[in-house]
């Protein structure tokens, strides 16, 4: 007993050693960023499974992910606009975690708390350890990578890979050497597999790179092979058309969406909800004025380093931006297609808040920056007025359906509330020229709203309930006659209930 407790004692003393000795080896640098990284993670994983999932994260979870593994890589060809690589991997991921929000989520959530320390080697290959800092903790907590990394899309890793990409572009320029181009080729071939906008900071780091032919060439190949292979699969899903409703929205409101995502993440139009732009002043002023420090105290060194993340970025939105213009049916820009182009510019913020001329004001506006968004987005991952909408929750509220019944409500929530219902509920919509009845309607509205008129829901249909169900407010409505009243399909859809656009979902029925 005595020996078992003396081995005890000397294994717990050794372990104790070895922490101690791990500690010491690893600089105040290393344990800066690791805190950073423990940051992002904290900001990320706790809400994962708390929001409902969004209309396009039940595209993942129910029409690609649950089948095996071809059937999957094949409904990536006729369900999405993105290519295969975040599927594949989401696919695997989702075999030991589950399709549930958090399980399925937090492939994205890892890939976002591993971009911070990419950010780090972004920022030092820059201009040294401090800008490295700063860029790792302006990653840590952006609101829009937050977002995202919440979020069961390709996005979080779509980040990641281009911030790789653009890391390995900046350490081959460095070093000229065959193997920091190769792993570039490697990581810029992963981001065009993750998402088709990677050819924009790829083709520009590509070009960069040109001047050393001989040494960038395995890069080059690695990149040219990939795209050669992801060509065929581009031109049919373009084939299809599900991103052409990105065009409905003028590309001027879209460009200015994406400078409020950049700074605030998604709580405009993608919610349902009102865009803050008093909110983007404060993160606005301060890039600005990081940007501003660059031009007026930075020295040569500094002003490179700032602009060629600023450049880098600025082809990233403005190649696609050029497309929509000259075709109007390429126009593809949206703030999460352009994502290749935060990172960067973060880094060039870091620059400027880590300037040798402008040490204290820098340092006071980088930590002022940094407070503001992770207060926002905590306050965004917590706050209903803020978060996805809760299907979850109003489809608890409905419950299973007592008689064939019609529930109208935002258009993009239709797939959330459907999935959240597991009743069979299907959507309609009035070219299809069936006849509907119906014995109860039920207004799922966005925040308090007046109940419909009587000429919009037609005779014999009665008030029967009110109630709040977090954000959202469900009235009910039954019919009063003998058997099932009719459905006026094209009025009711009308309806005034607080979203951009209605539709409406049956349960319970069949056409009469």
């Amino acid at each position: 007993m005595e020996a078992a407790e003396a081995l005890g004692r000397r294994g717990l003393s050794t372990f104790r050693e070895a922490v101690g000795d791990l500690v010491r080896s690893r600089s105040q640098v290393f344990w800066i960023v690791a805190g950073l990284t423990a940051l992002a993670a904290a900001v990320r994983f706790p809400t994962l499974g708390l929001q409902s999932y969004h209309h396009d994260e039940i595209v993942t979870a129910t029409r690609i992910l649950p089948a095996g593994f071809w059937h999957a890589m094949d409904a990536v060809g006729f369900s999405e606009s993105a290519p295969p690589l975040y599927y594949a991997l989401a696919w695997l991921w989702t075999q030991v975690t589950g399709t549930g929000e958090y399980g399925l989520r937090s492939i994205s959530a890892l890939a976002g708390v591993a971009t911070v320390p990419v950010a780090y080697g972004i920022g030092d290959a820059l201009r040294g350890r401090r800008t490295g800092i700063a860029a790792a903790a302006l990653v840590a907590v952006n609101p829009m990578l937050v977002w995202y990394s919440q979020e069961a899309r390709a996005y979080a890793l779509f980040a990641l890979l281009a911030a790789l990409s653009f890391l390995y572009f900046l350490r081959a320029l460095d070093s000229g050497e065959r193997r920091d181009f190769a792993v570039w080729g490697t990581f810029s071939a992963l981001a065009l597999a993750t998402h088709y906008f990677a050819v924009f900071p790829v083709a520009a780091e590509a070009i960069w790179l040109l001047r050393r032919r001989r040494e960038a060439l395995p890069g080059l190949a690695i990149v040219a092979a990939v795209g050669a292979l992801l060509a065929p699969l581009a031109l049919h899903q373009m084939s299809i058309g599900h991103a052409e409703w990105i065009g409905n929205h003028t590309l001027g409101n879209r460009l200015w969406g994406t400078g409020m995502a950049f700074l605030l993440g998604e709580t405009g139009e993608i919610v349902a909800r009102p865009e803050h732009p008093l909110l983007v002043l404060v993160p606005a002023l301060l890039a600005v004025v990081a940007l501003a420090l660059v031009l007026l105290r930075g020295d040569r060194n500094e002003r490179r380093a700032a602009a060629i993340p600023v450049l880098l970025a600025a082809v990233t939105v403005a190649i696609p931006v050029a497309i929509g213009l000259l075709d109007q049916s390429k126009d593809y820009v949206l703030a999460r297609n352009l994502m290749p182009a935060l990172v960067p510019l973060l880094a060039a913020l870091a620059v400027g808040f880590t300037l040798r001329r402008a040490r204290r004001i820098g340092t006071a506006l980088g930590i002022l920056l940094v407070a503001y968004s992770l207060a926002f987005s905590v306050w965004a991952s917590v706050s209903p007025a803020l978060q996805r909408p809760g299907w979850s929750a109003v489809a608890d509220a409905l419950g299973e359906p007592r008689q064939p019944r019609a529930m109208v409500t935002w258009a993009l929530g239709e797939a959330s509330l459907r999935y959240y219902l597991s009743t069979g509920a299907f959507q309609v919509i009035p070219s299809e020229g069936y006849h509907w009845l119906v014995g109860e309607v039920d207004f799922i509205s966005d925040g308090s709203a007046p109940g419909p008129s009587q000429r919009l829901l037609g005779p014999g249909f009665r008030e029967v309930s009110y109630e709040r169900v977090g954000r959202f407010h469900i009235r009910r409505y039954e019919y009063r006659g003998p058997g099932l009243g009719a459905l006026r399909l094209r009025t009711v859809r009308w309806t005034e209930l607080g979203f951009r656009t209605n539709g409406v979902l049956l349960d319970g029925i069949g056409p009469g």
